[in-house]
């Protein structure tokens, strides 16, 4: 209904469902996509050869975005004005690419692109005003390079702000990994920083534990994010280990103006409770 409003025939349109299993590439996807579009379009200017062939037979794309939940986020219209062959070493070399690569840290691109096409992506006004707030459904399949004509999109809502970022899990279900701390969405870095608790970290390489608490500055997104400044932890036992392997949780949301000798009570409580002095890494 959407196309044909605009009188684009479905048959010149392809669905880009970008759909990247790993959360962390979702959230940074979403970041980019909101305050970073130069590394975004870098992202999407490029696609495996399956895909590619299906983009080259259509002179528009219809972006969407997985928000993890079953339904997707449209990002925009782009025409698509040509392409060109490139090597895995002009990938490589290229500084855009890197960046972007860098910011989803996607192990799936450990080893580079490899070659493929790189396409002419220009950017349309039309529909701008529902970027980041049309949500539709995920048609399902793996294929994320779609056909317009063949993959209805059943829409959801129209959301009243723009939002990219998927909806941020409740405290009692949240881990995050550093990659993701360090490129959180806007909303959930808004979220964090008006919650003091108490948090796990949990090194990935042998399960060590640490317990820790947050009331100050920021609270919770202040402390975590001192947590993986640097290239070792910021405590004495942590300062031995790569931060890139920590694991974030909560383990109990306390109030916004809980005073700080409850909450230093509360972490005592939770270092007592989970051994983390005797087994752990709480000195």
């Amino acid at each position: 209904m959407l196309l044909a409003g605009l009188r684009l025939p479905a048959e010149t349109v392809a669905l880009c469902l970008h759909k990247p299993g790993d959360p962390r590439e979702r959230n940074a996807l979403a970041r980019m996509a909101a305050s970073e579009p130069d590394l975004f379009d870098a992202y999407q200017r490029t696609h495996p050869r399956i895909a590619e062939a299906t983009l080259k037979a259509r002179r528009v794309m219809a972006s969407f975005l997985s928000r993890g939940d079953g339904t997707l986020v449209f990002l925009g219209l782009w025409r698509q004005e040509g392409w060109a062959e490139r090597s895995a070493t002009e990938f490589d070399a290229d500084p855009q690419m890197r960046a972007m690569l860098d910011r989803i840290g996607a192990e799936r691109f450990a080893q580079g692109l490899g070659a493929r096409a790189e396409f002419t992506l220009t950017a349309m006004d039309a529909l701008g005003d529902l970027r980041g707030r049309l949500i539709v459904a995920d048609p399902g399949a793996r294929a994320y390079m779609r056909l317009a004509e063949t993959t209805p999109l059943t829409v959801v809502e129209v959301t009243r702000t723009a939002d990219f970022a998927p909806p941020m899990p409740g405290w009692e279900t949240l881990v995050l990994d550093t990659p993701t701390l360090k490129a959180l969405p806007a909303g959930w870095s808004e979220v964090l920083r008006q919650w003091r608790g108490i948090y796990l970290i949990t090194d990935t390489q042998d399960g060590a534990r640490y317990v820790g608490s947050a009331s100050g500055e920021e609270n919770l997104l202040g402390r975590w994010q001192q947590h993986v400044a640097g290239p070792v932890g910021v405590t004495a036992q942590l300062s031995r280990r790569d931060p890139a392997r920590f694991l974030f949780s909560i383990l109990e949301l306390l109030s916004p103006v809980a005073p700080h000798e409850a909450v230093i009570r509360a972490e005592h409580h939770w270092m007592t409770r989970l051994h983390t002095r005797k087994f752990g890494l709480n000195s």
